[in-house]
């Protein structure tokens, strides 16, 4: 995707999307990034970005966002209407007359088969793209190191993380590498009408986890299963919506099934080094593990 010209990033207050541009800020690339209110658009300041309001359901204030773009990427957060929120940027532009290259964030193992109702989402929003007739490249990563910062206040008060994985193990991977990996993607030829599956270095069990935190930290850190129905009525008491929580539980029932037991080389293929290590990403985060 080399030549991209002026890139629009959706998402880019995100983990991915924030990564995204830390990555880019040192190329001599225009950078446009899609705001959804001027709050948002004020936290863009002095990221070398140019921010633009838009709505990703009112399709009209995605056409400003899109003129002069050559690549966008695409980012789209976990919500009911999802699927309406893609088709409509996708539409755009297509209608833009720039016929940009879309990079779009999608999920591991999107597919209309899976046990997930979001990666079901992500398989019909590829299939839009790939019917758009528009250059693409997929980004298919498996879950963020970052939402194990969920557990970081009972890690500080308690020694203790709660999940309803059982034994279940992921090939989880640091939002920043995702990050990188789509810089690489963008600043690089060669990459239309591929797909990445990215993920960490190692399949790792919630005990690793609690393992890598206990040598960070220099203290014993446990970790605590806990039956779906329970980590529901904790989502729901923490203010999570309950589509999300339904949704975010069928990736733990999967998680706990095998669903993630698996890694790739494709971060390494694309950057050529090792992506990041759940120690590492611990030490770079142990202050918030401690509670700070």
């Amino acid at each position: 995707m080399a030549n991209s010209g002026r890139v629009l990033i959706t998402g880019a207050t995100g983990k991915v999307g924030s990564a995204l541009l830390d990555n880019l800020a040192n190329d001599d690339i225009e950078l446009r990034a899609l705001a959804h209110d001027e709050s948002e658009a004020k936290s863009l300041e002095g990221r070398g970005a140019e921010a633009v309001l838009g709505d990703f359901l009112e399709p009209e204030t995605l056409r400003p966002a899109l003129e002069g773009v050559g690549t966008v990427f695409l980012l789209t957060p976990i919500h009911p209407q999802q699927v309406h929120q893609a088709t409509n940027v996708i539409e755009a532009a297509r209608g833009s007359g720039n016929d940009p290259r879309i990079l779009r964030l999608s999920v591991h193992q999107a597919s209309h088969q899976s046990p997930t109702r979001i990666s079901r989402q992500h398989a019909e929003i590829e299939d839009t793209l790939a019917a758009s007739g528009l250059p693409y490249t997929l980004l298919r990563p498996q879950s963020f190191m970052q939402n194990t910062l969920m557990a970081a206040p009972t890690v500080a008060s308690e020694d203790r993380i709660y999940q309803p994985m059982k034994e279940g193990r992921l090939g989880m991977i640091d939002a920043r590498d995702i990050g990188e990996a789509a810089a690489k993607v963008i600043t690089e030829e060669g990459h239309e009408g591929k797909t990445y599956t990215l993920t960490g270095p190692a399949a790792i069990s919630f005990h690793d986890i609690a393992g890598a935190l206990s040598e960070v930290l220099g203290k014993e850190v446990t970790y605590i299963p806990v039956p779906l129905e329970k980590a529901k009525e904790a989502m729901l008491s923490r203010g999570i919506p309950e589509w999300m929580a339904d949704a975010l539980n069928e990736y733990a029932k999967a998680h706990s099934e095998g669903y993630s037991d698996w890694t790739t080389d494709d971060f390494e293929r694309l950057t050529g080094h090792s992506a990041t290590s759940y120690k590492e990403f611990a030490s770079d985060f142990e202050r918030v593990f401690r509670g700070g």
